[in-house]
């Protein structure tokens, strides 16, 4: 007795079985892709390049010019520090106007040493990231009302000054 296979389009015989269904991958793609194109205009990555200090004696730390210039963070206040003795003490009561305060002070500092260009930022206790990247904004870049600053090149002529402290070193933070 002979008996027949019944054909059927089911498994290794050919036909639409063995094909792949990519229909409902290609709706899902065609969906996504403009979707996936918006999103990446309207990223935004911010960068801050900041040297961050590797644990050294105290006696090390005072650079070979004399010039030392720090702003301790804390919750409460900020305290710019030139030479080990502090400037200035700004109370974090008055909001953003404190950014300002010790931004006005950077600049009187800058006017009178145009050639240095580093300072170090010491935070302590739960200092927020964004007060600290308000105040690295504040001790790096000049705004647009603040007077001109100007130092003389090697040639003996006036160049203006574009940024207060841009060499940011942050004290401190390891790891």
């Amino acid at each position: 007795m002979a008996f027949r296979r019944a054909r059927h389009n089911i498994g290794g015989e050919g036909g639409h079985g063995d094909d792949l269904m990519i229909t409902p991958l290609l709706d899902l793609l065609t969906a996504l892709l403009p979707f996936l194109i918006m999103s990446s205009v309207l990223l935004h990555i911010n960068v801050a390049e900041v040297g961050i200090s590797k644990p050294v004696a105290a006696s090390q730390v005072t650079p070979d010019n004399g010039f030392d210039l720090s702003l301790r963070i804390s919750e409460k206040s900020a305290d710019i520090v030139l030479r080990g003795r502090v400037l200035k003490s700004v109370s974090r009561d008055t909001g953003t106007v404190w950014i300002d305060g010790i931004h006005s002070e950077l600049v009187n500092i800058k006017r009178q040493n145009p050639d240095e260009y580093r300072i170090r930022i010491e935070p302590s206790g739960n200092v927020t990231l964004d007060s600290l990247m308000g105040l690295m904004d504040a001790a790096r870049n000049l705004n647009k009302t603040d007077a001109e600053i100007t130092r003389k090149d090697a040639k003996g002529q006036l160049i203006k000054l574009q940024y207060l402290f841009p060499n940011i070193v942050l004290r401190g933070v390891y790891g």
